[in-house]
């Protein structure tokens, strides 16, 4: 069976039915999406002070041959603070836009629709083709007409680019916390050269990375995004601009700068940046 969002014809968009009994193994998908589930899902026990609880998550986990006494707190819990900050900006955008769409670009074992749902918003995962079919056939996502899956060979893939020429005016949010890292500086490049040249004026784009690769918004007043090369060239990307001061509120404004304090303290290791553009 395959399901597609109204309006929204992003290609390989699939379910399938959930097999009865068994596990699933969590080695068809990458461990940094394990753990990211495994601090969500403890984080009600593990971390209390966070006020965090992923219901969903904790529901996720217990289909899964996974253990999680085999992950360190300190990795759990800045996962987790993470995740909290990358959901306030999702729902400020949706307070925003709240017919909106948002794409997860390699979203693998999220579950941030089921936490910032407004019951008006589209959402699509978009997956590598094994693990599309890997959350269709055991059921891990929240079902709901307003949510997807999508499948498609890289994040650079411009085949779910075009398809969204075909969303019109509808306001629209890309989610790629996670996405870039371990990916080879050519395919970073060619996402966002590729999306530079295909997505509309005002799309959104949240992200993390850790220093590799050294993602950048120079100080400069509106400067565009960057990425240094170890040879001394810089790759600039003019179309994607940092959302301005004052655009999110204080609350996220401190979070977002906590964020990269600790990411350069620690070079990047358990505690990338997150970055806020606007395709302009």
């Amino acid at each position: 069976m395959t399901r597609r969002l109204p309006g929204h014809a992003l290609a390989g968009a699939a379910s399938s039915p959930a097999p009865q009994g068994g596990s699933a193994s969590s080695r068809t998908v990458p461990r940094d999406a394990v753990l990211s589930l495994v601090g969500r899902a403890e984080a009600r026990v593990r971390f209390p002070d966070l006020g965090f609880a992923d219901p969903w998550a904790e529901a996720m986990l217990a289909t899964l041959d996974v253990d999680p006494e085999g992950f360190d707190d300190r990795a759990l819990r800045s996962s987790t603070v993470r995740t909290m900050v990358v959901d306030g900006l999702v729902r400020h955008y949706f307070e925003r836009n709240p017919d909106g769409l948002a794409i997860a670009l390699n979203a693998g074992l999220c579950t941030r629709f089921s936490r910032v749902d407004n019951g008006r918003l589209r959402w699509v995962d978009i997956d590598p083709p094994h693990v599309a079919e890997f959350k269709c056939a055991h059921r891990l996502w929240q079902m709901s007409d307003r949510h997807a899956i999508a499948r498609c060979c890289s994040i650079a893939c411009t085949g779910w680019m075009d398809c969204l020429r075909g969303a019109g005016d509808v306001p629209t949010l890309l989610i790629a916390e996670g996405a870039l890292e371990r990916e080879p500086p050519e395919l970073v490049d060619a996402f966002f050269t590729r999306a530079s040249a295909r997505l509309a004026k005002g799309t959104e784009l949240i992200l993390d990375h850790e220093v590799h690769p050294p993602l950048r918004t120079p100080p400069r007043l509106r400067a565009c995004l960057e990425i240094p090369a170890a040879d001394g060239a810089v790759a600039r990307y003019p179309r994607l601009r940092p959302v301005g001061d004052g655009e999110v509120t204080p609350a996220l404004e401190r979070a977002l700068r906590g964020m990269s304090r600790v990411s350069r303290l620690l070079r990047g290791a358990h505690a990338p940046s997150i970055l806020h553009l606007r395709f302009e």
